[in-house]
């Protein structure tokens, strides 16, 4: 969930607050020594003639190394730090500065300098949580004596709030006035970097254990997606230890292009710039070596187009099926049933030349395949079944003619071209793309593993997509992806490719993580370090449930139980839109909820705004029109279809309107008034956001799917919040 980024205060809101509080002036002081001392530090990392080594090289690398510390300390030199904590420890008392860059004031020492505590600390953690004390690692017990955050930017002190004093009677109530005063800010076409206002469920939700498949459910607007990306950010902190990821060792898989392109802007500002984003479509594809390949979801095209309740139907309950965890055994069965018979009458015979000793051959019957097949499949290994099968032959023969280290390299060499030609005639013509349709059209195949009933199998084998065009080029469906990447992961492998080799990402976060279906989700957990995969979504705003899971608990079945087994987490409060906006989504969303229910934060606005009964257009624009008067400069129409988008964007011209049409996923999004489909908008959130068509023609009441749509359409707005229907408005938001 894309959120807003934070602008600054006024001057006069500052100068108004210096005087309020008794510790301003000291804080300035403050400050004004901490941007000192960074300086100072940059000064001495940039000076080469102070990082001079025992030779050349060594002083170019010195000083090459400074230079990159001193780029990367001086991005924070416009805001050191954000808060500060007033800690007793072993009944001496001191205050650390919180910030979103560690910094050692190694000229001030380490006592009394300017240091700051970075934010993804186990010690910077304590600025978010609700509790005062915890134990320091060295032993003792250490108090929370205060919490203060600190307004700072363009390296000035702006204002001052306690969030938490003891000498003051504890809880203030800063922290919520601080959440509301950032929450009415206007929004940017970026995101929000909400390091400086983690509210306690969102710090416990990031900072759950590494090494445990994380599940975090959230509504609309409640920081799941910021959460997740901030939680990429922490487990790349060397305090976690063994679990600790590197950047270009993980990936973030966001639900389209615009998402993607939207995200890819933000983790730089986290610290992570080499982070991989990218399209679950576009990585299974990559994968498989097919970038050609163009992706369709005509699942969904049906859905949006056909009135037919019967064949949509039909279509929502094949694309499930196809993402069924079960099909990956179904997959497995299949496959090794192939291999299997492929290798019958199959042997292996060859003379080996061995320097020093008489030529021997190296023989393996059909027999003796079969076992050494039998032993790659119960070993189930993340290279896939071709290349574990090349080397455990390899292993034999090396085992059998009991040659040194030195020789081995001679014997795998003659047993290349014998061994490969063995390996084509079994594992022949089992591509991913061909097997699985192989798979899907064939009843006995689908038979083989015993998992589907005669009901799904005759399921699988319909077409009620027959209506929807494919393209002229090669092409895969979005629903049946997942299979191929099963067949790719059993055969070829499955991880991150390094140059010629598969290994297992770092860390993995999924957003919009409702949308990705059981099976990918284990092909996904196969894919990573085992427990390292954070999943972010909220099942109430399951667009595409025909692909998604029915209940987290289908997703837990298939992650690996690490660390004491997956977890799914609540963020219980929704902190985009106002009171009146959350009020309206919760109304739709109580219709079909799957999760716990929406709680908003109280911040008033104004009410939602409403038009009907006119021309489309002309009530599109005036929505428009006072949207823009309110203030709000980047504003969304959310329309049903990317159909309606066009249209709608060229007849607003005739109102004098212009809004820049978003219809499919090459389209960026760079703020101002833009025209989109809900399916585009999902994740996106607009100071202003306009629902058109908002009437029951176009989202049938009746069908809970439509009322998911309706609900993430009217859920995209931060402040202010319109619904234009020609007729009579939808009733759920009239």
């Amino acid at each position: 969930m894309p959120v807003a980024q934070p602008t600054l205060q006024s001057n006069s809101t500052s100068s108004e607050h210096a005087a309020s509080h008794p510790e301003f002036a000291h804080e300035e002081g403050r400050l004004a020594g901490t941007i000192a001392a960074m300086l100072h530090q940059i000064d001495v990392w940039e000076d080469r003639n102070r990082n001079v080594g025992a030779d050349l090289e060594t002083s170019v690398t010195m000083a090459d190394t400074a230079e990159e510390h001193a780029a990367m300390l001086s991005v924070h030199l416009s805001q050191p730090y954000f808060g500060s904590l007033r800690v007793r420890v072993g009944g001496r008392e001191q205050t650390l500065y919180i910030g979103k860059h560690a910094f050692l004031d190694v000229k001030g020492g380490a006592k009394e300098g300017h240091n700051v505590v970075s934010w993804d600390s186990e010690v910077g953690s304590l600025f978010y949580t609700q509790s005062l004390n915890w134990t320091p690692r060295r032993g003792g017990l250490g108090t929370i004596r205060r919490r203060r955050q600190l307004d700072v930017a363009t390296k000035r002190l702006l204002r001052v709030t306690d969030l938490y004093d003891d000498e003051a009677g504890g809880d203030t109530g800063g922290r919520e006035e601080v959440l509301i005063r950032r929450l009415q800010e206007q929004s940017t076409a970026g995101m929000r970097d909400v390091v400086e206002t983690l509210q306690p469920e969102q710090n416990e939700a990031m900072r759950a254990p590494a090494g445990t498949p994380i599940i975090i459910q959230g509504a609309a607007g409640s920081g799941k997606t910021t959460i997740g990306f901030h939680r990429l950010a922490w487990m790349m902190n060397a305090e976690r230890r063994e679990h600790r990821a590197r950047p270009e060792a993980c990936m973030v898989l966001m639900p389209n292009k615009v998402l993607a392109a939207y995200a890819a802007r933000v983790l730089p500002d986290l610290g992570i710039p080499a982070v991989p984003v990218t399209t679950p479509e576009a990585w299974a594809v990559g994968l498989l070596g097919l970038e050609k390949l163009e992706v369709t979801d005509r699942t969904l095209t049906l859905l949006l187009t056909d009135h037919d309740n019967a064949r949509r139907a039909l279509a929502w309950r094949r694309a499930k099926l196809l993402g069924d965890a079960r099909m990956l055994d179904v997959v497995r069965a299949h496959i090794q049933a192939k291999f299997l018979t492929a290798l019958h009458g199959q042997r292996l015979q060859e003379q080996i030349e061995i320097p020093g000793r008489d030529s021997v051959t190296f023989s393996q019957t059909e027999q003796e395949l079969h076992a050494l097949l039998l032993g790659v499949f119960a070993a189930d290994p993340l290279s896939g079944y071709r290349a574990a099968f090349r080397a455990a032959v390899e292993a034999e023969a090396l085992a059998q003619l009991n040659v040194s280290e030195a020789q081995a390299i001679s014997v795998l060499r003659q047993l290349s071209v014998p061994l490969t030609s063995l390996l084509g005639r079994v594992f022949a013509s089992t591509t991913p793309v061909t097997e699985a349709r192989r798979l899907l059209g064939s009843a006995d195949a689908l038979g083989v593993s015993g998992l589907l009933n005669d009901r799904e199998i005759r399921l699988l084998l319909a077409d009620p997509l027959q209506s929807i065009p494919n393209p002229r080029r090669a092409h895969a469906d979005v629903t049946e992806l997942p299979v191929m990447l099963a067949v790719q992961a059993l055969t070829g492998g499955i991880g991150r490719q390094v140059g010629r080799t598969l290994e297992p990402f770092d860390h993995v976060v999924l957003d919009e993580a409702q949308d990705y279906s059981p099976l990918l989700y284990a092909l996904l957990a196969r894919a990573t370090r085992e427990g390292h995969l954070t999943a972010l979504g909220d099942l109430n705003q399951g667009m595409h449930g025909y692909k998604g899971p029915s209940n987290w608990e289908a997703v837990l079945a298939v992650l690996p139980a690490s660390a004491g087994g997956a977890r799914v987490l609540t963020l219980s409060r929704t902190y985009r839109s106002t009171r009146q906006i959350t009020e309206l989504g919760a109304r739709i969303a109580s219709t079909y909820n799957r999760a716990a229910d929406v709680v908003g934060v109280d911040r008033d606005g104004a009410e939602v705004q409403r038009y009907s009964n006119g021309v489309e257009a002309a009530l599109i624009a005036r929505a428009v029109k006072d949207a823009q008067a309110a203030g709000h400069e980047n504003v969304a129409i959310v329309t049903r279809r990317a159909a309606d988008a066009d249209r709608l964007s060229t007849e607003l011209h005739d109102h004098d309107t212009d809004a820049q049409p978003i219809t499919t996923q090459e389209h960026r999004y760079r703020g101002g008034v833009v025209i989109l489909p809900v399916n585009l908008a999902k994740g996106l959130e607009f100071s202003a956001a306009i629902v058109a068509n908002a009437d029951a023609d176009t989202y049938d009441e009746s069908t809970e799917y439509e009322r998911r749509l309706l609900y993430v359409s009217a859920s995209r707005a931060l402040h202010w919040l319109g619904v234009v229907s020609a007729g009579e408005l939808h009733p759920l938001v009239g």
